[in-house]
C-alpha cells in the first residue's frame, strides 16, 4: 500500500471508493479527475485501486475558542477507508501525510470535526489514537479536534 498525492487518474478510483464505502458523500468532479483548486487530495493505493482517501485545505480558519495557533489551519474535510482496509494504518497513514503536507506548507494546525452519528465514538477514539485532541468547545456535543503540524513557527 502506497500513500501519495492523487492524480487525475485516481479520479474514478476515488468516487467508487465513496459509492462503496460512504455513499452519503458526493463524488462531485472525482469520477472526471477534477477537484477543486487549492484542496489537498491523497489516496491509498494497492496496486492501481484505490483504498483510502482524504482531503481537506490548508486555508481554513477554525473559528471556535481552543485554536492553538492563529490561521491558516488546514481542515480535514472527508477521510474515507475501504471496509477490506481498515484497521490496518490506511486511514493513520492517510491522516499523518495530510498533516506533513500542512507542516511542509506552514500551517500549524489541523482540525477536524468527526462526524456525527452511528460509530461516532469510534471515529472519536480513532481520531485520538491518530494524535488529534478535542478542542473546548462549550457549545457542541462532539467539539472539533486537531493536531500540531510540524510547522513553521
Amino acid at each position: 500500500m502506497l500513500i501519495r498525492r492523487a492524480l487525475p487518474g485516481d479520479g474514478a478510483g476515488i468516487a467508487r471508493l465513496i459509492v462503496r464505502a460512504a455513499p452519503h458523500f458526493e463524488v462531485k468532479g472525482y469520477p472526471d479527475g477534477e477537484w477543486p483548486e487549492g484542496m489537498v487530495v491523497l489516496v491509498a493505493v494497492d496496486g492501481d485501486t484505490v483504498v483510502g482517501w482524504i482531503e481537506g485545505i490548508l486555508d481554513g480558519a477554525y473559528t471556535g475558542p481552543g485554536a492553538p495557533v492563529p490561521p491558516p489551519h488546514g481542515y480535514v474535510l472527508a477521510l474515507v477507508v475501504d471496509a477490506a482496509w481498515r484497521r490496518r494504518g490506511v486511514g493513520t497513514g492517510l491522516l499523518d501525510a495530510f498533516v506533513a503536507v500542512a507542516g511542509r506548507s506552514g500551517t500549524r494546525w489541523v482540525f477536524l470535526k468527526p462526524e456525527e452519528g452511528e460509530h461516532v465514538e469510534e471515529r472519536v477514539a480513532f481520531f485520538e489514537q491518530a494524535g488529534f485532541a478535542p478542542v473546548p468547545d462549550p457549545d457542541g456535543t462532539w467539539p472539533p479536534m486537531g493536531r500540531r503540524t510540524r510547522g513553521a513557527g
